[in-house]
């Protein structure tokens, strides 16, 4: 061996922490690469999607049977049409449960295509760690890969089948609800979205806070269970050097940071559906408003203002899940930025074509001015040269970090010649 130089940092026990991302990736080119692990059930997702259309013709039938039904009953005359209102009646009972029946099967296969889609991201996780140089592992703590391996994958397990469907069925209502408005009443249409751009500019402005403290959430999570899993797995070595203390403190510093962040990424992600309440009930109350003046003039019927209420909250209901459910991804989203930070690390580089297979090997080990630094700016050993010869035994004397392990993997070669 001649003439090592260069490689990542390393430390010792309690020494590594994962490092700052560099450049996190953005939200659109995340859910983009999760989208990638769907194809091989694109035959499902189209009937899911075929579902989620079912189930939003239903539920913008059901205000417009509610107004058919109240209209029945004439408040002028006092006479009430008993054929309409039956007719009604069994109308809606009858989509209520095939509306029930359509979510069940929707939901069934939504969990099977999403728990495929996880079962993929993870195996393609655990291969990727298979292929990666020790320095990768020399650098980052047993606890975050860990913790990317488990808790970031459930989040993106947990939260990706839900989001799917709410906002496929989000967006069809709510563009369905805006045809059925402007269909009954046009002037009620414009009173209901005056809200619209207050609901914009809330869930923009939350969001974008959000997505930084769960993303930090989940750094944090990740530092925890390393400090953990080497407390734990090191115990002796606690117990040798009495830094009980020790680790309890830097545990307690940790745990600490977790819950600071944990705190503001609740508390940020806890206004965005009260805020919206607050802002869908003054649209219905505009809403109500207007259509009392309209109905006393004698414009519309009180059956047509009870179907626009509805469809003016099936119309802002959308517009909720849609916000929560965005809130909701800035999580999994987090989680999956951390995923495709390990699956995009470069790979441990294979044999040069040229390179000599070691055959018969006799134990005859050389080093001529070897020298060899972690990090290319900080050699730990430098012109070491020795010379062990067949059936010899040696030891390798020195303080902490004089290079004894270094030595040892350059041997192995879990170090390249850089």
């Amino acid at each position: 061996m001649r003439g090592f130089s260069g490689g990542p940092g390393r430390g010792g026990f309690g020494g590594r922490r994962m490092g700052p991302v560099v450049k996190p990736k953005d939200f659109k080119g995340t859910m983009r690469r999760l989208m990638e692990y769907f194809k091989k059930d694109k035959k499902l997702l189209i009937l899911i999607f075929i579902f989620v259309i079912m189930d939003a013709g239903i539920g913008l039938s059901i205000p417009y049977f509610i107004g058919k039904s109240i209209d029945a009953i004439s408040p002028k005359s006092g006479a009430v049409n008993f054929g309409m209102l039956k007719i009604m009646v069994i109308t809606l009972i009858t989509v209520y449960i095939a509306d029930a029946v359509i979510n069940f099967f929707q939901g069934w296969l939504m969990a099977g295509v999403s728990q495929r889609m996880v079962k993929s991201l993870r195996g393609g996780l655990f291969g990727k760690l298979q292929k990666l140089p020790i320095s990768f592992f020399d650098t980052h703590t047993h606890g975050d890969i860990m913790s990317r391996l488990t808790n970031d994958i459930e989040e993106i397990s947990s939260t990706v089948s839900q989001s799917m469907v709410q906002l496929m069925s989000g967006a069809i209502m709510l563009a369905g609800s805006v045809v059925m408005m402007l269909l009954l009443s046009p002037i009620l249409t414009l009173a209901s979205v005056i809200t619209v751009p207050l609901v914009f500019l809330l869930t923009r402005t939350i969001a974008k806070k959000t997505k930084v403290l769960f993303k930090s959430q989940q750094e944090e999570l990740g530092k925890l269970n390393g400090h953990i899993e080497e407390t734990i797995s090191g115990i002796n070595i606690v117990k040798a050097f009495n830094h009980e203390n020790k680790a309890i403190e830097e545990f307690s510093d940790i745990n600490l940071k977790l819950s600071k962040v944990g705190i503001k990424a609740q508390i940020w992600s806890g206004f965005l559906m009260p805020m919206m309440n607050v802002i869908n009930n003054i649209g219905f109350a505009v809403v109500a408003a207007v259509g009392g003046v309209l109905a006393v003039k004698g414009n519309i019927s009180v059956g047509v203002i009870a179907s626009f209420l509805n469809y003016s909250r099936q119309f802002s209901r959308p517009l909720n899940d849609m916000a929560n459910v965005f809130n909701t991804l800035q999580s999994a989203v987090a989680g999956a930025e951390r995923v495709f930070e390990i699956i995009d690390e470069k790979e441990e580089s294979h044999d040069a074509h040229d390179a000599k297979e070691l055959s018969n090997p006799r134990g005859h080990v050389v080093f001529e001015n070897v020298s060899f630094g972690y990090n290319k700016d900080n050699l730990i050993i430098k012109n070491i040269s020795f010379d062990v010869k067949e059936g010899s035994t040696i030891a390798l004397v020195g303080p902490t970090g004089a290079g004894k392990t270094t030595i040892v993997n350059l041997l192995t070669r879990f170090y390249d010649v850089s």
